[in-house]
């Protein structure tokens, strides 16, 4: 069902690729036309901030995400873009960014912030892992002890005498247990981000 969009609309829908997972996109609606409905939007394909027309069937997968308190003051600035020829950046100036400048003039990115914390997280366990792998869990030391001498029939043990044997003896290894430890610690702070760190505005029309 089409949902009724007013000027200056920040809208966004799952992205096509790999079921929606990888990325998410959004646009600026402009208003109804003859063919349908005119957007503004920095596209990835056109490298930069370009004006489409998108039929019913086409907008129907897209969400409000988020609608200005100043519609006017959107519009005008996304077709400033447009005029600007602005062009495409995956980090910097991103079809999220552009919609966000344009709706409240933060330019920020959510799907940016939460790939970077991915990233590292997911790097740190990894690094950790990795480590603990190399160095190992366990190491083996050289330990010296006294055992009794069991000469004469046991009079020196009788008597107290003992000898130096060198054991191995296998022990756990500092670096490998705290390494393990780190990897466990940032799975699980991972999972946590993955779980709670998502967009409310996103999960909120899903």
């Amino acid at each position: 069902m089409l949902q009724c969009f007013e000027p200056g609309d920040h809208l966004w829908k799952m992205g096509g690729r790999f079921r929606g997972k990888l990325y998410d996109h959004h646009l600026i609606y402009k208003q109804r036309c003859a063919d349908g409905h005119l957007i503004i939007e920095n596209s990835f394909r056109a490298r930069g901030v370009v004006e489409k027309c998108l039929s019913d069937n086409q907008l129907s997968v897209y969400q409000l995400y988020e609608r200005p308190a100043d519609s006017a003051a959107c519009l005008a600035k996304a077709e400033a873009a447009l005029v600007e020829k602005r062009g495409y950046s995956l980090l910097w100036y991103n079809c999220e960014t552009f919609a966000n400048d344009c709706t409240r003039g933060n330019g920020g990115s959510m799907q940016v912030r939460r790939a970077t914390g991915h990233v590292a997280l997911l790097s740190t366990a990894a690094s950790s892992a990795v480590t603990s792998a190399t160095v190992g869990l366990v190491t083996s030391t050289h330990k010296t002890v006294h055992v009794s001498d069991q000469g004469c029939f046991g009079l020196w043990k009788w008597l107290g005498y003992t000898h130096p044997v060198v054991k191995t003896v296998v022990v756990h290894h500092p670096a490998g247990i705290a390494a393990a430890a780190g990897a466990a610690c940032g799975c699980c702070v991972w999972t946590v981000f993955a779980a709670f760190g998502r967009d409310a505005k996103k999960s909120r029309s899903r």
